[in-house]
């Protein structure tokens, strides 16, 4: 009897491995009742720019880009989860890039028999960019579940089986996806970038499912004491490209102290904060290069909502090759980043003199969320509203060209279109005509002129049957926009066929005389235009000859010459 029962104990204790390691799973369609699609909308200012831009392309026919614009304007996606803080108040964590320069949010349950249920105007409580980490809450009133997902209280084990859950696009439409892995490494840490060695971490290292749209959704182990039957282990975020199966996931612990450090934050804290944030602005513009990327970290979704598109046009109109470059390339990580580029651009640009940027802070005033900050640089006064945003002090209005003042806009497109009716760039093909006084000719003759682009010209002179002259000429002109007055000087130099009676009976009477009714000529002059008439100018114009090939003792009639004409720039 005892043989038998040391027997069964044996074999008792060779099975416990399998009833450890291969536990039932509990079946994933509850969660779909704690896991939700994120979807945030962009702030009006961005949307109305491209609803502007969308009706111009649609004009021109132009009916992907629109299609593009369209997709754009239905808001970036993500996941989350639901959880419950000890008092039963419950919440959504994502990642911060799912969340990043959002004006409102929404998440979205989807049961399998295809019923959803939205919970609009989430609030973003606070966010963590350094660890990627956003923490949300329900409007007022809104309350999905009692409770919500459980969060792991051990550390994960290498091999250990875990699942993925979310939302990842198939196209432009996100759809449910459960997927299932293993932990290849509990607790691994790589460096921030190529050119940046400084090491992010730890990550869990895992081989569940995680595609574009899965970021922020929970990975989880199986848990049989809690109502879903999984806990959450960590929050996933990225994926390593080129690859096979390397998925990483925040772990659980890390969320945890930043929910802790963010529901445990007393208002007392937050001028500290502020004081904090401050220095680190200052000391951030301080560096000897372009820091506009510094400046746009710390500008709020409302400013740069507010001020995308004037900062957009004067970008575009005033910036250097290397900022559109990193425009492009900030585009690449997110449209609305890019936009807050170019915000902190116009910011850089309003507060740089030559060299370096000396910044220091003045004055603070205010109260509560919302405070005036006075800064002196380089000499000047410059002042700044700063609020309170996802839990951290950002950037609300700064100076005159970060306002939000509409009327920029208006100016710029003003401005614009009064440039656009002068017509002074060089893009433009000249015609003229008018009358020319040849000081050694005729007081009056006919002269008209072909202006290409400002470089290539045709001209022609004709005092009767008797003289013409035609010329060909290459050179430059400028544009100079004075309000709704512009000026075109310009300068040429070329040659001029002359067809003369004169010098033909002169060289008819003289005797072996040689010589081509040929000159080099030199031509100045200057147009001008206004707006109200766009295309229409006047012009003046002197020319000089300083060398001929006529013959020999023959006196040049077209040494000198001047005209007024008056002309249409297509």
């Amino acid at each position: 009897m005892k043989r038998r029962s040391l027997l069964i104990f044996f074999i008792l204790v060779l099975m416990f491995p399998a009833w450890v390691f291969s536990q039932p799973i509990p079946p994933a369609g509850a969660l779909r009742d704690y896991v939700g699609l994120i979807n945030q909308s962009y702030h009006p200012g961005i949307v109305a720019f491209f609803e502007k831009i969308k009706a111009d392309l649609a004009k021109k026919g132009e009916n992907d880009a629109v299609k593009a614009i369209d997709i754009f304007l239905r808001g970036a996606t993500g996941s989350g989860f639901v959880f419950n803080d000890a008092r039963g108040n419950l919440y959504v964590i994502t990642n911060n890039h799912v969340i990043a320069q959002a004006h409102s949010l929404s998440i979205t349950f989807e049961r399998q028999d295809g019923y959803k249920k939205k919970f609009e105007n989430l609030k973003i409580i606070a966010v963590d960019e350094e660890a990627d980490l956003a923490l949300l809450t329900f409007a007022a009133g809104d309350k999905p579940l009692d409770r919500g997902l459980s969060f792991l209280t051990r550390p994960v084990q290498e091999g250990e089986d875990v699942y993925s859950a979310g939302f990842p696009g198939l196209g432009i439409t996100s759809i449910w996806q459960f997927g299932r892995g293993m932990v290849s490494n509990a607790a691994v840490r790589f460096p921030k970038s190529v050119n940046d060695e400084t090491l992010v971490g730890p990550f869990i290292q895992h081989t569940a499912e995680v595609d574009p749209g899965n970021s922020g959704g929970p990975l989880l182990i199986v848990q049989q004491n809690v109502p879903s039957g999984y806990a959450v282990a960590g929050i996933n975020t990225l994926k390593a490209y080129r690859r096979q199966a390397a998925n990483y996931a925040i772990p659980v612990s890390t969320a945890q102290d930043f929910i802790n450090n963010t529901l445990n934050q007393k208002p007392e804290t937050y001028r500290a904060a502020l004081d904090q944030r401050l220095a680190q602005f200052i000391e951030g513009l301080g560096v000897n290069r372009a820091v506009y990327p510094h400046i746009a970290e710390f500008l709020s979704a409302a400013c740069v909502g507010e001020n995308a598109e004037f900062a957009m046009s004067e970008m575009y109109d005033k910036g250097n090759v290397s900022v559109k470059r990193a425009f492009i390339e900030k585009c690449e990580d997110g449209v609305v980043g890019a936009m807050g580029y170019a915000v902190a651009w116009t910011i850089e640009n309003s507060i740089r003199a030559q060299g370096a940027i000396k910044a220091s802070l003045k004055e603070v005033t205010g109260d509560g969320e919302e405070y005036t900050v006075i800064f002196t640089i380089n000499n000047k006064e410059h002042s700044a509203k700063w609020v309170r945003e996802y839990g951290s002090w950002r950037i609300r209005s700064f100076g005159a060209v970060a306002a939000g003042d509409k009327t920029l806009v208006t100016k710029k497109e003003t401005e614009k279109k009064e440039a656009e009716n002068l017509r002074i760039n060089n893009d433009n093909v000249h015609i003229e005509a008018g009358y020319a006084y040849l000081f050694q000719k005729a007081p009056a003759a006919l002269y008209a002129s072909l202006d290409y682009k400002g470089i290539f010209n045709l001209k022609y002179y004709n005092a009767g049957p008797d003289f013409w002259v035609f010329g060909i000429a290459f050179g430059y002109r400028w544009g100079i926009p004075a309000g709704k007055v512009g000026f075109m000087p310009y300068i040429r130099f070329g040659f001029d066929y002359i067809q003369d009676k004169e010098y033909e009976d002169y060289k008819a009477v003289t005797w072996g005389a040689m010589g081509f009714p040929t000159t080099m000529v030199a031509q100045g002059g200057l147009k001008i235009t206004t707006s109200a008439v766009p295309g229409f100018f006047i012009g003046l114009a002197y020319q000089y000859t300083f060398f001929d090939m006529m013959a020999e003792g023959y006196d040049n009639p077209m040494k000198m010459g001047c005209s007024i004409t008056a002309g249409y720039a297509f």
